[in-house]
């Protein structure tokens, strides 16, 4: 008899001598326990082709036997590897039975028999063991194998010590891939007990949870009730239970940095059973919280971040508004010091993320605006560089683009989600004083706006030059009495603007003229792309430069009644703006004249003008 040491340490029998045939076909299960995946798979592929061009049954069973001892190899490297390849052979040769191999498992990897320092060898065993049959994909088609795995898995969840959660997580997954009638006839008596006692830990917790959102049939209320008592999991006697069992799922995983499945189950089982508005304030924010722990608050925010896309405008107005809007926002600003953790980047991956699928402007507009109004003394935290504007449906585009422009004329702090950090409120000059409030928010509104021109975002023509207006306007006019015939005069600022609101305004406008100045060609036409394959910029589809615009606008602003320059052109100033202008006229007419001089020329008017009113 030919016999041959195997990966666990233990001898496999080889009765017929397969192995004489050749070294190639040892060497797959050789490659199949190395560290490296690629070779793992390479060789897990090679050895599925030579069973298939041999069709021998007796290199199967060697195979079967050989990749079940691997299961509990004694480096861990190894196993993995053994039970993806006992899965794909599986799946390869359907004429293998599912309960003879659960069979050779629990006998190889014996609980009851193996010697005490192998115990941790046989628990990861059995369990990759029951990952290969669940794998394969043929593991909720045979009811037989399908129940004892499970009764296997509930065994192997007694040996937290080797396995910790893993055979909790794996019966959730065997669960969400069985059909209803299956689970009903097959599994929900056997799992009584785990559901029973799902306020014992996150992982019953999440079996339950999981249970009840794919077989609502057999998970009603009636049925739970009969379990532990009640007939929904979300409700006040159950709520401190909940806290308890969330916070420990937040310190268990605070390492993966990512919301732990039970979580995110609990947030959507409280929204099928209408209790929302009670899980949010008093699970999250009144009981979650009250815990000054950085896991916990981590998953608070992440839990707020993975809700966005479930929640109805109501529930999206509620969640923005409220305490752990105010403790992210309170992140934000206590951790801009270097090395320390920021979540802010993770929080605008959930915006980018909802808003890219969401087509509800109402839902997507309450978002932008949500987190545009959680502000630190009238500064909103969210940057005034953020990307996420890109995925605004066109029509709540322009809407953010009106309240922006609405919020820098009328501020309405009583809508800003308004909070000061301990530092600020030890600096007693400055803490709820609304000017103050108001100009930092009027900072963030204008570099918002201009921003949106520089970004790559998708824009009308229309809404450049409206920002554009907007902006030159506030950096060097101000409106006497309102008017019709100039849009930005038509509405007076509820808190005029100061010296320095104007001198910020002005600082940015500049920057936006510069950009005015590169800015491709927008628009479909043929005549625009066809000025974009010359690389021209600066430029209207028309050809017109978007600096002679705001040239024409200055100049309606300057023979205006009804406004007035911050700084007001003395009668020499004023002349030489006019003769300014006419040279410019002068030299557009001048067809030898290139395009670079025109723009060389407004660009030293728009500086004359700049100078005259500043200066």
């Amino acid at each position: 008899m030919a016999e041959l040491e195997g990966q666990g340490g233990g001898v496999v029998a080889d009765p017929r001598g397969v192995l004489r045939q050749g070294r190639a076909f040892l060497d797959f299960f050789w490659d199949i326990a190395k560290p490296e995946q690629e070779v793992r798979l390479a060789a897990t592929e090679n050895l599925l082709r030579h069973l298939r061009e041999g069709r021998k049954d007796d290199e199967l069973k060697y195979t079967l036997k050989r990749l079940v001892e691997g299961l509990g190899a004694t480096r861990e490297a190894a196993r993995p590897g053994f039970s993806l390849a006992l899965a794909q052979v599986l799946q390869a040769f359907e004429e293998i039975p599912m309960c003879s191999v659960l069979e050779q498992i629990k006998e190889k990897h014996n609980l009851e028999k193996v010697k005490k320092k192998l115990v941790r060898n046989a628990a990861f065993g059995n369990f990759f063991g029951v990952m290969a049959l669940f794998q394969s994909g043929r593991l909720v088609k045979d009811r037989k194998a399908l129940l004892e795995s499970v009764q296997l898995l509930q065994q192997l969840a007694h040996h937290q010590a080797h396995l910790r959660d893993l055979p909790r997580k794996t019966l959730v997954d065997i669960m969400s891939e069985v059909p209803e009638t299956v689970f009903e006839e097959v599994l929900f008596g056997i799992l009584q007990s785990d559901l029973a006692s799902a306020f014992t830990s996150p992982e019953n917790l999440h079996l339950l949870l999981v249970g009840i959102q794919k077989f609502p049939g057999v998970l009603k209320p009636k049925n739970l009730k009969k379990l532990f008592g009640s007939p929904t999991v979300v409700n006040e006697e159950n709520i401190p239970r909940l806290v308890e069992l969330l916070r420990s799922a937040a310190k268990s995983e605070k390492k993966d940095k990512k919301l732990p499945s039970v979580v995110f189950d609990l947030l959507q089982v409280s929204l099928k059973e209408d209790a929302f508005e009670l899980f949010w304030k008093e699970g999250v924010e009144n009981g979650l919280l009250k815990e000054k722990s950085g896991p916990v608050s981590y998953m608070c925010y992440r839990l707020l971040g993975s809700a966005l896309p479930l929640l109805s405008l109501d529930q999206l107005q509620m969640v923005l508004k409220g305490k752990v809007m105010q403790h992210y926002g309170e992140h934000v600003v206590t951790t801009q010091l270097p090395d320390r953790f920021k979540f802010a980047p993770e929080m605008e991956g959930y915006i980018d993320e909802f808003l890219n699928s969401c087509d509800d402007l109402e839902r997507q507009l309450a978002v932008m605006i949500g987190f545009s109004t959680l502000t630190n003394q009238g500064y909103p935290v969210v940057s005034s560089s953020s990307r996420v504007v890109r995925h605004l449906h066109p029509v709540a585009f322009q809407k953010y683009i009106d309240w922006l422009k609405d919020m820098f004329l009328r501020p309405d702090l009583d809508c800003c989600l308004d909070f000061s950090s301990n530092r600020q409120k030890q600096n007693e000059e400055n803490v709820n004083i609304p000017q103050h409030k108001i100009a930092r928010l009027r900072k963030w509104i204008i570099h918002r706006l201009a921003n949106i021109i520089e970004s790559s975002v998708k824009k009308e023509e229309s809404l450049v030059m409206d920002i554009s207006r907007f902006c030159f306007f506030h950096a060097f006019f101000e409106t006497k009495k309102k008017t019709s015939q100039i849009h930005e005069a038509n509405v007076l600022p509820s808190e005029p603007l100061d010296e320095q609101t104007h001198s910020m305004t002005e600082n940015y406008f500049f920057g936006l003229l510069q950009t005015l100045n590169t800015l491709p060609v927008l628009g479909d036409t043929a005549k625009a792309a066809a000025l974009r394959e010359k690389h021209i910029h600066g430029v209207t589809a028309d050809g017109k430069l978007w600096i002679f615009l705001l040239v024409e606008y200055a100049n309606k602003l300057l023979s205006s009644e009804h406004v007035r320059a911050v700084k007001p052109f003395t009668k020499g100033q004023r002349d030489a703006w006019e003769r300014t202008l006419q040279s410019v006229k002068n030299l557009q007419k001048k067809e030898n004249k290139s395009d670079s001089a025109k723009v060389v020329a407004f660009q030293q008017l728009l500086l004359l003008m700049a100078i005259h009113l500043f200066r």
